[in-house]
């Protein structure tokens, strides 16, 4: 995707948001403190309620955005830079790009996404012949 076409998707922060909670319940919420997974919406406080428990989980809780109080708009387009660009992106040029004030939350993102990246790359093995740029493994 192209980046017009993901600020076209992604314009503002509620939408970013909707669209993060949309996928979370697409994965389910897991309640930390007895483990179920049925939940209902406070809207107001904008997390969910535990019907077990009453334990309340945030929208952010048990994701990579945990404890981040980075907008969900600069994690995403974060997250389509990182990913629709052959080349890396420094935590100092995402800064430049996204318009952030602190370095050290752009690189601890930075940091967080690489991680999870690497943990999803763990799952999937290469096998049989392999083309890379010229070179066949």
């Amino acid at each position: 995707m192209r980046l017009l076409e993901f600020y076209n998707l992604f314009p503002d922060e509620q939408t970013c948001k909707l669209e993060f909670i949309k996928n979370r319940l697409q994965e389910g919420v897991i309640c930390k403190k007895c483990g179920s997974t049925h939940h209902y919406w406070k809207k107001k406080r904008e997390q969910w309620e535990c019907k077990s428990c009453n334990h309340r989980t945030t929208i952010k809780s048990g994701t990579v955005m945990e404890n981040s109080k980075l907008p969900y708009s600069i994690w995403f387009m974060a997250m389509h830079l990182i990913t629709s660009t052959k080349k890396s992106f420094s935590a100092k040029e995402i800064q430049r790009q996204l318009n952030c004030k602190r370095y050290e939350p752009v690189w601890a993102m930075l940091h967080k996404l690489r991680s999870v990246m690497g943990l999803r790359d763990d799952e999937y093995m290469l096998y049989g012949e392999n083309e890379l740029d010229d070179g066949f493994f």
